[in-house]
């Protein structure tokens, strides 16, 4: 029969044990890094390896404007918008949001305010249009012989209702850009009550990249949250 002082040494090495692997998980790196904009309040997460992307740069690649001082285009932070992109690259760049070959994983969301006389014009099919052609409507719009784009097909389109105040689609969809190989496009978009301001997150990599990861990247997409009717 086991001593009590036995005993009593053994709770203490389980103990001790136990305390030694609290500490130990308390330690490790985060599996995500979580994304806010409390003013907006409108949320995300990334996988914690996948890293923001300049300000500066991302705004050049998705308004065209080289310069990065001066009063010429306004910038998010003077006219109500905002916009963050993470990058799953060792080599972290926008670029990848418009190239032709994306074999990483690459996020982009932002709020964009919308001008009193552009609110009627919003709609789901405007929502599914918002950064690349995706309706019949909008594509029938494409020249072929000049178009980047070819080999269109929608994996799936989905009207969302998460809570009063707010509507929108989630769409998955492939295309090739400039011929190159097949790339896929996961995005989510609403619009609030009034149509005064347009949320969205675009997901992309190659097909084969997005295959390959498509749990990871259906738990990003998964995670924006919008509270606009609270």
């Amino acid at each position: 029969m086991l001593s009590m002082a036995r005993v009593a040494a053994a709770l203490l090495a389980v103990m001790f044990g136990l305390v030694v692997l609290g500490v130990a998980s308390g330690c490790s790196a985060p599996d995500y890094t979580y994304v806010k904009n409390t003013t907006h309040r409108t949320y995300f997460k990334v996988p914690a390896a996948w890293r923001v992307i300049d300000e500066n740069a991302l705004k050049q690649i998705m308004t065209g404007d080289s310069s990065t001082s001066g009063n010429s285009t306004q910038t998010p932070a003077n006219n109500g918008s905002w916009a963050v992109a993470y990058d799953a690259a060792e080599d972290p760049s926008p670029k990848h949001l418009v190239d032709s070959d994306t074999s990483q994983p690459i996020v982009y969301a932002s709020v964009q305010p919308v001008p009193p006389a552009d609110r009627e014009q919003i709609s789901l099919d405007s929502l599914r249009d918002l950064m690349l052609p995706v309706t019949a409507t909008a594509r029938s719009g494409q020249t072929r012989d000049t178009s980047p784009f070819s080999d269109f097909t929608l994996v799936t389109d989905t009207v969302l209702t998460p809570e009063p105040g707010l509507r929108g689609v989630h769409e998955v969809f492939q295309y090739r850009l400039q011929g190159g190989p097949l790339q896929t496009f996961d995005q989510t978009a609403y619009v609030n009550d009034d149509a005064s301001k347009v949320y969205v997150m675009l997901l992309r990599c190659s097909t084969e990249c997005y295959q390959a990861r498509r749990a990871e990247l259906e738990s990003v997409a998964a995670s924006f949250t919008v509270q606009e009717g609270s």
